[in-house]
């Protein structure tokens, strides 16, 4: 099964700030407790696209993570309902990248203490030149990684939603917001 993950991450140590975001974007969705600065959330009905009206509702800065393994990785940086830095590497017969919108001095503040030779290590794999160099690198694990991501694999809305559902999962680090 390929994963299929798409998350959240908004800038912040409260909790709350995340809940009062899905609530004043009128969403439902999955909060996880903040961990390196990061509060990772997910939406009902995502799209593999930034939702605007949780985009909007963002008072912190907002990153828009996507890892489809079949298919491609992006991630969008918002601060203030503006795209501040910007990826995108899709793959079905051959790689495409947008980097149009990266900026490496933007995403720098939030990398954590000791993790810039990650992020260095990220940055040299962006430009891959064959499904070889592109699989072995996992550039989008690198990236989570490099900027202090704890929940970023294998997590989406409707994943968080069995978990928390299931009787036999450990979701005491999660919170529903309906």
């Amino acid at each position: 099964m390929s994963e299929f993950s798409e998350s959240y991450h908004l800038r912040s140590e409260r909790l709350e700030d995340a809940i009062e975001l899905l609530r004043r974007a009128k969403r439902k969705g999955y909060v996880y407790q903040p961990v390196n600065g990061w509060i990772t959330f997910t939406v009902e009905a995502g799209q593999f696209e930034p939702d605007m009206r949780v985009v909007a509702a963002a008072n912190q800065p907002l990153l828009h993570y996507v890892c489809a393994e079949d298919h491609g990785w992006n991630f969008t940086l918002f601060d203030q309902a503006n795209v501040v830095s910007a990826y995108r590497c899709d793959w079905d017969n051959e790689i495409n990248i947008d980097d149009s919108k990266y900026e490496r001095d933007v995403l720098l503040p939030f990398v954590p203490a000791g993790q810039l030779a990650v992020f260095d290590d990220f940055e040299s794999r962006l430009q891959p030149q064959d499904f070889d160099e592109l699989f072995e690198a996992e550039p989008a694990k690198l990236f989570a990684q490099a900027i202090g991501l704890e929940h970023y694999d294998w997590t989406s809305y409707r994943g968080m939603d069995n978990a928390f559902h299931d009787s036999t999962s450990d979701n005491s680090d999660m919170t529903e917001v309906a």
